[in-house]
């Protein structure tokens, strides 16, 4: 799930703090823009009232020396966007600070909303000459910028999120749709992991488990047909040697079947064991008693233990020992299985070799018996499978190989068969990684 989290926090940051600041950015260069407007608003609105006070003072001169001051008044044009009046002096209070600068020959400017209005003083009459234009258009653009940038930033966030969701809850559907297509019997159904999915570990969770029960539903199946193929011969022959043994009287003879059906009871529990055996490897709770293991000292004991005079066995391994990060127990097992499945199918010579390549190393056995077919490699390593010839031969259940595997992959290692190019027979070989204390001792 570290994929999931750090494109989270990534979309997180992005969201926060990237978006804030582009924003942020665009608001400040707006802002900036919109007080240079402001400014020269404010200018030409300053240029536009000391025209005015000029005109309106010509008016407030030319209306003092005339004597029908309210019929010009009354043919000044009332469709523009000035308008003049008279109003009587005493009907307009002011403080009287005002009134002294207004009585003094200064105008007195009023601001509305609806408009703007000079006052001129006419002495001569006592009266105040209005003048009224319509207030400059203010700029509004300004009170809903910070909206509209919010509604921006919250739009941008939620494309963002969706954006990211969108191929999660993909992924999503598609882990739904291969989990319900395998819970209703498709053991081969697997997920395509991708290499940017968020959720790539719990694809490939989900893989290892179907692989694995896969391999126990085909487990399950190869037993089921070992147990009735193997025990169906020893039983027929105990049932026979029962029926024998009733009707026999001769003690020798007697005794004869009472041997063969003890045989048979012996390869009965045979098989059981096997199959226990193979059980208990089967058990995912195992535990694994991993320490440097000195291979090359393990590979001598198992020839030891397993050496025939009559096959010639060749053992080529480096001077220096090689240490392998395991548990000696299973590593012997796996060893003396190899060695044991080499001996029963060669004709009289065996190879082992030893290499190391880079953290890892590579066990080669090989044998100069028949070899093992393309067809047959990937099937010759499950359990209860037996290769070709090998019923006249040896004895068994097809276990060994089974073992084998399991065990290495118990150990991060990996197995292939081949054949061999110097004996022309089977070549196993096991590459393991090296121990971390022999890998910095190098």
């Amino acid at each position: 799930m570290r994929n999931l989290t750090l494109s989270l926090l990534a979309v997180v940051l992005i969201a926060t703090i990237g978006l804030g600041w582009m924003f942020d950015g665009i608001y400040e260069q707006y802002l900036t823009q919109y007080n240079d407007q402001e400014q020269q608003q404010s200018t030409t609105q300053q240029d536009t009232i000391s025209v005015l006070e000029q005109v309106g003072t010509h008016l407030a001169v030319t209306l003092s020396a005339l004597d029908n001051r309210q019929e010009f008044i009354d043919k000044w044009p009332s469709k523009g966007i000035l308008s003049l009046r008279l109003q009587p002096l005493t009907n307009f209070p002011l403080p009287q600070a005002l009134l002294d600068d207004l009585t003094a020959g200064q105008p007195l400017l009023l601001e509305t909303d609806d408009s703007i209005a000079l006052h001129f003083y006419l002495a001569r009459t006592d009266e105040l000459l209005v003048l009224t234009t319509l207030p400059q258009t203010a700029n509004q653009g300004n009170a809903l910028l910070p909206i509209f940038l919010t509604s921006l930033f919250y739009l941008a966030v939620l494309v963002l999120m969706l954006l990211w969701i969108y191929p999660l809850v993909k992924r999503l559907m598609t882990l739904r749709q291969a989990a319900k297509s395998f819970g209703e019997g498709n053991l081969n159904q697997r997920i395509n992991v991708g290499s940017i999915s968020y959720i790539r570990d719990l694809e490939l969770e989900f893989n290892r488990m179907a692989q694995r029960i896969d391999d126990l539903v085909t487990d399950i199946k190869l037993l089921s047909s070992a147990v009735s193929h193997d025990l169906r011969t020893p039983l027929a022959r105990i049932r026979f040697g029962i029926d024998t043994i009733q009707e026999e009287d001769d003690p020798v003879l007697r005794k004869r079947f009472e041997q063969r059906i003890s045989d048979n009871v012996d390869e009965m529990v045979d098989l059981v064991e096997s199959l226990l055996s193979y059980a208990r490897l089967d058990q995912t709770l195992i535990t694994l008693n991993k320490a440097p293991v000195d291979f090359i000292s393990l590979i001598n004991t198992s020839i030891n233990n397993k050496s025939q005079d009559e096959i010639q066995l060749t053992f080529n391994a480096p001077k220096n020992p090689v240490f392998v990060d395991g548990d000696l127990s299973y590593l012997m097992i796996m060893m003396s299985n190899l060695l044991q499945n080499a001996y029963q199918y060669c004709h009289s010579q065996i190879q082992v070799t030893v290499v190391e390549q880079g953290s890892h190393i590579i066990v080669t056995v090989s044998d100069d018996g028949q070899g093992i077919a393309i067809g047959q490699r990937e099937q010759i390593m499950k359990p209860f499978i037996r290769g070709q010839g090998s019923d006249k031969k040896v004895k068994g259940y097809g276990m060994g190989l089974a073992i084998v595997k399991r065990i290495v992959e118990w150990h991060h290692g990996n197995i292939s068969i081949d054949n061999s190019a110097s004996l022309n027979g089977a070549q196993f070989s096991i590459t393991l990684p090296k121990a971390l204390k022999y890998k910095k001792s190098e």
